[in-house]
């Protein structure tokens, strides 16, 4: 994760899901998604894979990508 005056790590799925959740917090739903139930994990591991910004207000975007890291 590369957030402002933070230090670099790499963050599991479920680290990211929580993340993008807690960020997904802050918003206003848009109108066109009220019918989602935010709340399902689901929703936002579909929402990390599929999408990779995320507008939170006027001019204030966060923006992410995944990496597979190979263990061995």
């Amino acid at each position: 994760m590369l957030e402002p005056e933070k230090e670099e790590r790499i963050a599991s799925k479920e680290e990211a899901i929580n993340w993008l959740r807690n960020w997904y917090k802050k918003i206003d739903l848009p109108t066109i998604n009220q019918n989602e139930d935010f709340e399902k994990k689901d929703y936002f591991m579909n929402l990390l894979e599929d999408t990779y910004e995320l507008e939170i207000s006027s001019g204030f975007v966060i923006k992410w990508f995944a990496v597979r890291i190979d263990p061995n």
